[in-house]
């Protein structure tokens, strides 16, 4: 049973939210989709349960991952207006395994009763400052100071199936069989300013990478990790505590991690990125390790970033790596990558779809068909993105190259 109420539907919105200072609070308009719950009939107290399906679904690669979204309102600096993307994920490609129960007997309210291990809700909010990504439940678990509710206005449901009494969300759950769907509005509240980006990781192959958390401050922090492959999906990602595709640290005033994956080195490699959101301010970190018959040859830092953005330029050549990352759940990235000689001109350009979560990286030689170049990379995108620089140049000793982030608008070369 999770801790927190997450829906209140049909009825009026009882959750109410703890004021933080660094708290926000959203009002989420109405969904463009339809959330829907399938009535699973009464437990052992006679409370309603409920299958639980959070918008319109798309399976992909073995997970399935439902949006709802709208425009949003709130009072936070920042978060006045905007539009917003609540992204469920899980494993799977059937009917979801996410359940409710009924609040109290005769009530319109339910909260979750399960939701699995794997699965993730992230909640995407694009607006004036850019695009914010909040995780809002991992591991089974609503992050601190998250929450979120959703209620179906005046006729704004609908039943089907198996006959109720009424078209209520009390009614639908106590018939096995009975569905009720429609669009909601709803509420939103998460701890923002402690978001932090991992723009490239790899494991097997002959990499290893180390994730390290510093909390420097004299309070209790505690970091949800989502890790996510190329595609998009969940990733999966071996540490000691086992083969997951989140995590959970709790770092006491003071504490630190540094833990590397435990991943076979000969196996195929697997890379893509990660985002944390923590509940107070961390130094966060990922050292990128390179090994050769078991023995480390080369690593790079990658240091956190805080907020994703459109532009980037660093330093470049023939061996270069660049890695880039798309924080949206809901929209795709068109990114463009441009090299230029020392001397200013232009020398190739090349443009790439990154879709939902979806990562990639490339050496710029090979990937814009240059034999030998020295200059630097320019990469703008349509919508806000992660990007990391690796100078390569001396290979298998490589780094990382200076932030290369600008801030959106940035006039540059064209």
């Amino acid at each position: 049973m999770l801790s927190q109420i997450a829906f209140c539907v049909s009825g009026l919105l009882l959750t109410s939210f703890t004021a933080q200072a660094s708290s926000v609070t959203l009002n989420l308009g109405q969904t463009a989709q339809n959330l829907t719950l399938a009535g699973l009939g009464a437990n052992a107290s006679g409370l309603g349960r409920y299958n639980v399906t959070l918008g319109t679904c798309t399976a992909s690669g073995g997970s399935t991952t439902c949006i709802l979204s709208g425009s949003f309102t709130g009072t936070a600096s920042g978060f006045i207006s905007g539009t917003y993307s609540l992204a469920t994920t899980y494993v799977g490609t059937g009917t979801t395994p996410i359940q409710g129960v009924e609040q109290a007997a005769g009530s319109d309210l339910f909260a979750f009763s399960s939701i699995p291990s794997t699965a993730t809700i992230t909640l995407t909010l694009v607006s004036a400052i850019g695009t914010t990504v909040v995780p809002m439940v991992s591991g089974s678990q609503f992050a601190s100071g998250a929450a979120f509710s959703f209620v179906y206005g005046t006729g704004a449901a609908t039943c089907s199936g198996a006959a109720v009494s009424s078209c209520s969300v009390g009614s639908v759950g106590l018939v096995n069989g009975a569905v009720i769907t429609g669009q909601p509005t709803g509420s939103a509240s998460f701890i923002a300013g402690n978001n932090y980006y991992l723009s490239q990781l790899a494991v097997s192959g002959g990499w290893q990478s180390t994730l390290t958390y510093v909390n420097y401050s004299p309070q209790q922090v505690t970091c949800t990790t989502n890790f996510y492959a190329d595609s998009g999906s969940p990733l999966s990602v071996p540490f000691s505590q086992g083969t997951i595709s989140t995590r959970t640290d709790t770092l006491a005033p003071g504490g630190s991690v540094h833990d590397q994956t435990t991943a076979s080195l000969t196996a195929t490699v697997s890379q893509g990125w990660a985002q944390a959101s923590c509940t107070g301010p961390v130094q966060a970190s990922l050292l990128y390790r390179l090994y050769s018959a078991g023995v480390p040859v080369g690593e790079a830092g990658v240091n956190a970033e805080t907020s994703p953005t459109t532009e980037f330029v660093t330093f470049a050549q023939t061996a270069t790596g660049v890695a880039y990352a798309n924080p949206s759940s809901t929209q795709s990235a068109s990114i463009t990558l441009e090299v230029y000689s020392t001397a200013g001109t232009q020398l190739g350009s090349e443009v790439i779809t990154l879709g939902p979560l979806a990562h990639g990286a490339a050496n710029l030689g090979p990937a814009l068909g240059l034999a030998s170049f020295t200059g630097f990379v320019k990469i703008t995108s349509t919508i806000p993105i992660l990007s990391l620089s690796l100078n390569a140049e001396a290979f298998p000793a490589f780094s990382s190259l200076p932030p290369g982030d600008l801030p959106a608008n940035t006039a540059l070369v064209p």
